[in-house]
């Protein structure tokens, strides 16, 4: 019913509220102090936070990734340029608004409804190939698309391209909910500069699924050989024992030219869209698991910088000459990296990486400006950990109590309306707007 849909928004909009000021009030605060955007991660933007879940298209040229948000969206737009040849030539947010138009670059970085306010450190330039293309699809009332140039080899991905396009796709892949990395049947040899996009992507790798596009157009033997060895190629790459979900078709409305494979086209046409939809179902539940990786990120760093300060000798100290705290810290950082992970029991998988930490330390000026260890600020993100974050997703995780469980169930009265949102003793009711 519309008063029960109203009442499972409401609810999800009250966890999103609690989540966010989790992080602003508790957790950006010490980003802030320990420098966190230098030797991490940019602050998450409220915009960003808000966001509809997006889809981010990656894939070497003339794969099909504008045909493909061309199918998905289902909409014919002068915008779309489609062609044998290398044709799109711009970053592409493909979002919902009531009528088709394009806002540039410069203009979508500003504004309030885009999550994009962070492309602007990458300068006008890139901003100047960067665009949102405003289309009245249904399907982008609840995820954005973003299509991508198709990456070049050799010197031409470098040539009229001012800007790091392997830096580009990290920070887009690092806020996608999804990545979709197309290939064409017919071209399967992964260029140098297409194998780096891939490389920076190895982060996300669980984000990751590929699409072997264009299937139809090659016989059934020769499909075969193409899947293995695009598994083989993928696998080489991202360096992981599972390999990344293929799905395989020719994602555009024509009709297909080999007739083999139709059912398997046409199921993982299905799967694709399956999964677009449940983006949206499973978003508050990625955002609650994004923001607390990110605290423990957080909590790290802000052990370890703080005891990287504390470890600076004190002759150096009063000498205040940042070019020998640096060469002390660099030369003794190894030492001190494996002091600090045992004397306050850091887990060794959210320790920052040797030579990534010596890169951003040779590159921060001020090195004395680095805050001291406050155990009290660590407690706090602790907290947060083990209490906050529980209490939210006591309320959406789906999980219910064993039969052996000493807890005490919530009585009715007590019980979150969240439950029902998530199917606490109901079946899911699927979200309309």
């Amino acid at each position: 019913s519309l008063e029960a849909d109203l009442k499972d928004r409401s609810s999800q909009r009250a966890v999103l509220r609690k989540l966010w000021s989790i992080y602003a009030e508790t957790v950006l605060p010490l980003e802030q102090q320990s420098f966190y955007d230098h030797f991490g991660a940019p602050p998450v933007s409220r915009e960003e936070f808000e966001a509809r879940p997006q889809v981010l298209l990656l894939g070497q040229y003339s794969t099909g990734k504008t045909s493909m948000v061309q199918w998905l969206t289902g909409m014919r737009s002068n915008h779309f340029d489609v062609r044998p040849q290398p044709s799109t030539d711009k970053f592409m947010a493909c979002v919902h608004g009531n009528e088709e138009c394009i806002i540039h670059g410069n203009a979508a970085a500003c504004l309030p409804q885009l999550p994009y306010q962070g492309l602007a450190q990458f300068g006008a330039d890139f901003l100047g190939s960067f665009q949102a293309l405003v289309l009245p699809s249904e399907r982008l009332r609840d995820i954005t698309l973003i299509d991508t140039p198709g990456v070049l080899s050799g010197r031409k991905q470098s040539i009229g391209r001012e800007y790091d396009f392997a830096k580009i796709s990290a920070w887009m892949a690092e806020r996608a909910d999804l990545v979709l990395l197309t290939f064409d049947a017919h071209k399967l040899d992964i260029s140098d500069e297409f194998q780096q996009v891939m490389e920076v992507l190895r982060p996300h790798a669980n984000k990751v699924r590929c699409v072997l596009n264009k299937a139809d157009q090659i016989d059934a033997s020769n499909l075969v050989r193409v899947y293995g060895a695009l598994l083989w190629n993928v696998g080489k790459v991202f360096q992981t024992p599972e390999v990344a979900r293929v799905f395989v078709s020719s994602f555009w409305d024509e009709a297909y030219r080999y007739q083999d494979h139709v059912t398997l086209f046409e199921e993982d046409k299905a799967a694709v869209l399956k999964e677009l939809e449940d983006l949206p179902h499973t978003a508050l539940l990625r955002k609650i698991n994004n923001i607390t990786a990110r605290v423990r990120r957080v909590r790290t760093h802000v052990v370890v910088i703080g005891y990287l300060r504390s470890r600076i000798p004190l002759h150096l100290r009063a000498m205040g000459v940042d070019s020998a705290i640096r060469t002390w810290l660099c030369t003794n950082l190894e030492t001190l990296l494996s002091e600090a992970q045992r004397v306050h029991n850091l887990s060794i998988g959210d320790m920052p990486k040797l030579e990534v930490l010596r890169g951003k330390l040779m590159a921060f000026d001020g090195l004395l400006r680095l805050p001291t260890l406050d155990l009290a600020e660590v407690h706090r993100l602790d907290e947060v950990l083990e209490k906050e974050v529980p209490q939210l997703l006591s309320g959406v995780g789906g999980v219910t109590l064993s039969k052996e469980s000493l807890k005490i169930p919530d009585s009715p009265s007590r019980a979150s309306a969240l439950a029902s949102f998530f199917g606490f003793g109901a079946s899911k009711r699927r979200r309309t707007e």
